[in-house]
């Protein structure tokens, strides 16, 4: 099965200065964004949040995200981190099956 079809299952999130608005945008992407790497070998990818169509209407589009695949105790996990300005978000993640 495909990873595409998998759920991403935030295990942690911080939160510094993004608005209630902007975390549920920001984690619904994310959750696009691990789904996608998860399909390719990258370890480490960095992304401009206004190359993607449905950013700017999510209001988003500002950010800029780093997402990193890493391994503990042989379960991958994803960690990434938003930013724009002075406010930030943090989050770990990892992929179960539906």
């Amino acid at each position: 099965m495909s990873k595409l079809f998998y759920k991403a299952m935030i295990e942690d999130v911080q939160n510094n200065k993004c608005s209630e608005v902007e975390v549920e945008n920001l984690l619904n992407f994310y959750e696009y964004a691990v789904k996608r790497m998860a399909t390719t070998v990258a370890r480490k990818s960095w992304f401009e949040l206004r190359d993607f169509w449905n950013t700017k209407k999510n209001r988003i589009n500002h950010f800029s995200l780093m997402i990193e695949r890493v391994d503990i105790l042989g379960q991958d996990q994803w960690w990434g981190t938003f930013e724009y300005n002075n406010k930030s978000l943090k989050v770990k993640a990892t992929l179960e099956k539906n």
